[in-house]
């Protein structure tokens, strides 16, 4: 998820985006390099067949993110009512299928006992889960700790890891009288702490067995529900197809995409230089259409992001590319995908590129038949906006987008 200041509060750390932003430079350009390799493997002469599943995975075909309700460092005032019926029909109308439900762990587990559910709050979770689920939308409910601490403490301590285990196996006992249609099972929101070794004797590797130890837990409890898993570095695309498949039924992989990040995250005061300094970038880039915004850079840092950014000429073929990798990887391992992250900062992103961005995202995904859900509703990278500078009233989408993610 990108880290916001929202409500003038912190949403999290800005060391994590950071150092994500120079590995992800470099994980990207090793990343590409390897995905021409599995493109020219199958060739991308003919377009993919893809089409409805016909399972309970075609309701995660077009979502959207309702951040900043339940996270860690959302004012727990606006638990009951921050979003209601009128949101979620005005969200159903639109087009979407599935809403995705960040929760902070702070939100719905006892700190101190991390198995034991918060009762008081888990009341106005599930309220949400009726409201969404009532309007004839699914639900994916999400855990999405702010900063780095608590999966810290999951990679390091044995006892938090069990008492994580059992509390996902309380929360699926809880919501398994849901139809697996409607909730879904998301284990972890972007876990990074191997690849930024934030940790000493902590590399990538530990995320994979210790996730399907918690799928297990889950399985306990709810059988036949859906699960939604990830790969470590920040749930990015490389990582997912290095992963080996858990070998058990309905089991979703999940992959976050804001490449380019000087792209999507210009602007992005709460990252920090040189992303603060970059403004108005367009979609697609190169080395003519950024060359007068580098040189009236007013940050080194910055200049050289755009500079670069130019020169890579990430554009429309460059997601395809990705995007087929993915493909390849998921009917090699005969598993299902969706990528339920993807956007742009708009605060300064010039609004053509910004259509540009989310018509190709759109088209590609599509192409390959990989769900999607966009971050997000109403909030910094938001599709919709409160005209009226009140919350009282429904936010008013961005038609344009609405299009470009050919929706109604």
């Amino acid at each position: 998820m990108p880290i916001l200041i929202r409500s003038g509060s912190i949403a999290a750390s800005t060391k994590n985006r950071k150092v994500r932003l120079n590995k992800g430079i470099i994980g990207l350009l090793v990343g590409v390099t390897v995905l021409f390799a599995a493109c020219s493997k199958t060739g991308t002469s003919a377009d993919p067949v893809v089409g409805p599943k016909g399972t309970a995975v075609d309701k995660l075909a077009k979502g959207i993110n309702l951040s900043n309700w339940f996270n860690d460092y959302s004012d727990a005032g606006q638990y009951a009512n921050r979003f209601n019926n009128n949101h979620y029909k005005q969200i159903k109308d639109a087009g979407f299928t599935y809403v995705r439900l960040p929760i902070g762990p702070s939100v719905i587990s006892n700190p101190s006992k991390i198995e034991e559910l918060q009762a008081a709050n888990l009341v106005h979770v599930e309220n949400a889960v009726k409201g969404i689920t009532a309007a004839g939308l699914s639900v994916v409910l999400e855990m999405h700790a702010t900063g780095d601490n608590f999966e810290a403490r999951l990679a390091i301590d044995p006892l938090a890891r069990l008492s994580f285990r059992q509390f996902w196996k309380n929360l699926a006992n809880h919501f398994k009288a849901y139809d697996t249609s409607k909730v879904f099972f998301e284990v972890w929101n972007e876990p990074h702490i191997g690849a930024e070794r934030l940790v000493s004797g902590i590399d990538k590797n530990w995320w994979a067995p210790y996730q399907e130890q918690i799928v297990n837990s889950i399985r306990e409890a709810a059988p036949n529900h859906y699960i939604i898993v990830t790969a470590e570095s920040h749930s990015n695309w490389y990582e997912l197809i290095q992963l080996q498949p858990i070998a058990k039924k309905n089991i979703i992989y999940n992959f976050h995409f804001y490449e380019p990040f000087t792209y999507t995250h210009q602007g992005a005061d709460w990252i920090g230089a040189p992303y603060s300094f970059i403004r108005f970038l367009p979609y697609p880039g190169n080395p003519t259409n950024v060359s007068t915004l580098a040189a009236n850079a007013s940050n080194a840092g910055a200049k050289f992001q755009i500079e670069w950014y130019g020169q890579q000429q990430f554009a429309a073929d460059s997601i395809n590319k990705i995007m087929q990798a993915v493909y390849n990887w998921s009917t090699q391992k005969k598993v299902d995908v969706i990528c339920n992250e993807f956007g742009v900062h708009k605060k300064v992103a010039p609004p053509e590129s910004i259509l540009n961005y989310m018509t190709d995202m759109s088209t590609y995904l599509n192409k390959f038949g990989i769900g999607w859900g966009v971050w997000d509703y109403d909030d910094t990278f938001g599709i919709a906006t409160y005209t009226t500078g009140t919350r009282a009233v429904l936010p008013v989408w961005d038609n344009g987008i609405l299009k470009a993610l050919k929706l109604n």
